[in-house]
């Protein structure tokens, strides 16, 4: 439904230009926080593990917020349309900017855990609900031209995030990489509050609560399965043993929530196709060998290399404008030729030798070399990021394409979660035994080799990958013509 004020014509009148842009800016700042704070604390996590006296658990800071924010964008995409995104909106901004107060004050690593957690359920609202209120405000002709005008402010956010975290943290403290948030979070809140003008809207939607505290129960004693066990506990532990069962439960358990759900976070009609099966495992797989760049190249830079948080900062913008640049070419390239399944066979090559390079670095290696290698692991992952959105869409029908897009990011979501917190696990028992930079080196090197093999599954994935020539309609959704809201 669009806005009264903008009534659905074949493009947006001049006239009605400047106020639509009046109303886009508050969004544009929702979006960039939002998007912030993914990258922000890449920095930030060595110093945060020491002023909080537990390294061990700093990757679980960007897990908490990546699993909640999963679920969440899900849930908070139907509540706006069945109670208003206007309003919706700036429930999801209240919450973000008060878990970031709460962050900021975290006495502990534990408490840092959870409040990250919380303000990953207000994040989760935040660019889906901003995506979905563009498509009520452009008619459809001239929506490609804004939302690529909005997504530059993600894409931004992504390379500034490690800059800025680090800037903030060499010269005054952590908490501040969440306190910025206030004061942008509550000017976005008052604008919108006072320009954005939507009509009222009531369409019915079932929430899948069951399948969403499920799925997190899942998610949550899986991952901490992952990371403690062998370490804070034994194998054969009843912990382990307790958390196994856990988990298998869960899992069988939403398994037949989707089955039976009017409206599944994950409908498993969708599994049915090979090429979605594959595009979802491929996002997974991708980001979260991403977050295995972006968490722990800037920790590596600082405890072996000795870079301060802003030089570490600076040097993981190669792995970002790598990923950007990579993500902008094929996207084209697949507009204009339909073919998609070169792109994360060649992903898969670059990302594992980028991998591979990283993990022979030694303490001596020149910092412009290391920049290289992240430049070819942000080039390899970006092959897949448009690639498996655009070949997950085109596989199913028209009318699925929102639910199967919600899925897809489901996935790439809980992938980052997921290498943040198993890689976090395998880094920080051999960190706590490193007493020099060759050996602290050698617990990096791990990681590093740790994601070849996702990437080695990646590229066996992408052989298997079947391509079907794009339909008009995904023509029309590669070249941004045509918005795809996701649910």
């Amino acid at each position: 439904m669009l806005n009264n004020n903008f009534p659905y014509s074949d493009a947006v009148q001049p006239e009605k230009a400047v106020a639509l842009s009046a109303m886009l800016w508050p969004l544009m700042l929702v979006l960039f926080i939002s998007t912030l704070d993914q990258t922000i604390i890449a920095t930030a996590l060595a110093r945060m593990g020491e002023d909080l006296h537990d390294s061990i658990h700093a990757s679980w800071v960007a897990t908490a917020f990546l699993l909640t924010s999963a679920i969440s964008t899900l849930i908070f995409g139907k509540l706006g349309d069945m109670k208003g995104r206007k309003k919706v909106l700036q429930v999801a901004i209240a919450l973000f900017v008060l878990g970031s107060v709460l962050c900021a004050l975290a006495p502990t690593m534990l408490w840092l855990i959870v409040f990250r957690a919380f303000q990953g359920v207000g994040a989760g609202g935040l660019s889906s609900l901003v995506m979905a209120i563009v498509g009520d405000l452009v008619p459809a002709r001239d929506r490609g031209r804004y939302q690529a005008i909005l997504g530059v402010v993600p894409a931004l956010a992504i390379i500034v995030g490690p800059l800025l975290g680090g800037f903030i943290v060499d010269q005054w403290s952590w908490p501040w990489i969440f306190l910025i948030n206030v004061p942008i979070g509550g000017l976005a809140f008052y604008l919108i509050a006072v320009r954005l003008h939507l009509p009222a809207r009531s369409i019915a939607h079932q929430l899948d609560v069951g399948g969403a505290l499920l799925a997190t129960l899942f998610t949550g004693s899986f991952l901490l399965l992952m990371v403690q066990g062998g370490h804070a506990f034994g194998w054969s532990s009843w912990q382990a043993l307790g958390l196994t069962a856990i988990s298998v439960i869960a899992l069988s358990a939403y398994v037949q929530v989707q089955r039976f759900a009017a409206e599944p976070i994950t409908p498993l009609r969708l599994f049915a196709n090979d090429i979605f099966s594959v595009s979802s495992a491929l996002f997974f797989l991708s980001t979260a060998t991403l977050f295995v760049g972006l968490l722990f190249v800037p920790l590596m830079l600082q405890n072996v290399f000795g870079l301060s948080a802003l030089g570490a900062g600076s040097s993981i913008i190669a792995l970002l404008s790598g990923l950007i640049g990579a993500t902008m070419l094929t996207g084209t390239i697949i507009s204009r030729t339909g073919r998609y399944k070169i792109f994360p066979i060649l992903g898969a090559l670059l990302a594992g030798l980028g991998l591979y390079l990283l993990g022979r670095l030694h303490v001596g290696t020149a910092l412009w070399l290391i920049v290289l290698f992240l430049a070819i692991l942000g080039i390899g992952l970006g092959f897949f990021i448009q690639v498996v959105v655009v070949a997950g869409q085109n596989a199913v029908a028209y009318d699925d394409l929102g639910v199967a897009t919600g899925a897809l990011n489901f996935f790439k979501t809980l992938g980052g979660a997921t290498g943040a917190a198993i890689f976090g696990a395998v880094l920080a028992p051999r960190m706590a035994h490193a007493a020099t930079a060759e050996a602290m080196l050698a617990a990096f090197h791990s990681v590093f080799q740790g994601a070849m093999i996702l990437m080695v599954l990646a590229l066996v994935l992408a052989l298997l990958l079947r391509e079907k020539p794009l339909s008009p309609e995904m023509v029309a959704v590669a070249e941004g013509r045509v918005d795809v809201p996701e649910y």
